[in-house]
């Protein structure tokens, strides 16, 4: 099958959005399409190096149109977008999208689509589109992360013989663990590792109030902007190490490095886009890079995260409860527990969310 892939996402940059967008790209070449990303460009010859950044496989082509960010700039860029899927013919072309814009667009050009929604439609704008969308015949399937974001789905449109729930996903660990990665020396005792953004909702104060109860151990927070990590290191005692931001490619390195993995999701995380909480219809990458990582995992006790993880794959606690998150690093400090936890976890994980398992069920039946 020939596909395009429409993203909103700016490539490259920090965002988990892109890199999402990049491993399913990756998935969808090994399971033998042909494939091409269109994304967005923000930077001077931004293709340089963008293989060995995202740590995947340079066989399917990218085409980004350069891009600067502004408000509505999502629909300044269609009359390029459009010019670039005139080089298709639309009986030949599966068009897969996460960008509302560019799909309706591509419907418009006669294009049949599969449509990927991580959130609710959160303006008059988009929920016209996704209105239209979700009633076009030429819409072959409605892609959702989580059961929840299906129910709500399913509330408002007479879409459910269309949907299907494919929660993120993770790669399979490969290659070398050690490699390009600057690691600090470190005590003989429980190595316990975060990564992701330091935003509020991210329970970055449930890390540091723990390593403050738990200076026999020590604590590893990885990402976050130089702003965010001068905030929280000025709150953290000694054994809270920050590393900031490291590329996708090399990260799995850090989570090797590491004993136990926390979640600490908080009840509301708003996302400084759409200003909604994210928190009932989420599918985080990071849960399943935990997964991966066959690293003993606490997560947050949410609703959603309990579609993946049950007490068999993760310790899940209260989110807001600091003595309940220390109790359960104490958990971890037995060997046999972080290892009954990592198995379980990751041999669901490797059958039921890697990114080629993931590329198999959205394109499942579909046929051009």
């Amino acid at each position: 099958m020939r596909i395009v892939y429409l993203s909103g996402a700016v490539i490259p940059s920090r965002g988990a959005n892109s890199i999402q967008v990049m491993r399913m790209c990756e998935a969808f070449a090994h399971n033998g399409h042909v494939t091409t990303l269109i994304g967005k460009q923000s930077r001077v010859d931004p293709l340089q190096g963008v293989w060995e950044y995202y740590g995947v496989h340079e066989d399917f082509e990218v085409i980004l149109i350069p891009y600067r960010w502004s408000k509505g700039a999502g629909v300044f860029t269609l009359s390029t977008l459009y010019s670039r899927l005139r080089g298709y013919d639309p009986k030949e072309v599966l068009i897969y999208a996460r960008d509302i814009y560019g799909v309706s667009l591509a419907l418009r050009m006669g294009f049949r689509v599969i449509y990927e929604a991580h959130a609710a439609p959160y303006n008059h704008l988009i929920r016209y589109l996704e209105t239209t969308l979700l009633k076009n015949p030429r819409l072959m399937r409605l892609v959702v992360i989580s059961e929840a974001l299906r129910t709500l789905y399913a509330s408002r449109f007479d879409i459910a013989h269309k949907t299907v729930v494919c929660h993120d996903a993770a790669s399979l660990p490969n290659g070398s663990l050690h490699e390009e990665l600057s690691w600090p020396l470190c005590r003989d005792t429980l190595q316990i590792g975060y990564t992701g953004h330091l935003y509020p909702g991210r329970g970055i104060e449930i890390i540091i109030e723990c390593a403050r109860c738990l200076p026999q151990h020590d604590f590893h927070i990885i990402g976050g902007t130089e702003e965010g990590i001068a905030f929280w290191r000025a709150r953290a005692t000694a054994n809270v190490r920050f590393h900031g931001f490291l590329k996708p490619a090399v990260i799995h390195a850090a989570r090797a490095r590491c004993d136990v993995l926390l979640m600490p999701y908080q009840k509301v995380i708003v996302n400084p886009h759409s200003r909604l909480n994210t928190v009932p219809w989420m599918s985080p990458m990071k849960l399943f890079e935990y997964m991966a990582s066959r690293k003993a995992i606490i997560a947050s006790d949410l609703p959603v995260l309990r579609e993946v993880l049950d007490e068999r794959t993760a310790i899940l606690v209260e989110p807001d409860d600091p003595e309940k998150w220390v109790h359960a690093i104490r958990r971890c400090e037995d060997r046999v527990v972080r290892s009954s936890l990592a198995q379980n976890a990751y041999q669901i994980f490797s059958d039921r969310f890697t990114w080629r398992r993931r590329a198999e069920v959205v394109l499942d039946g579909v046929l051009l």
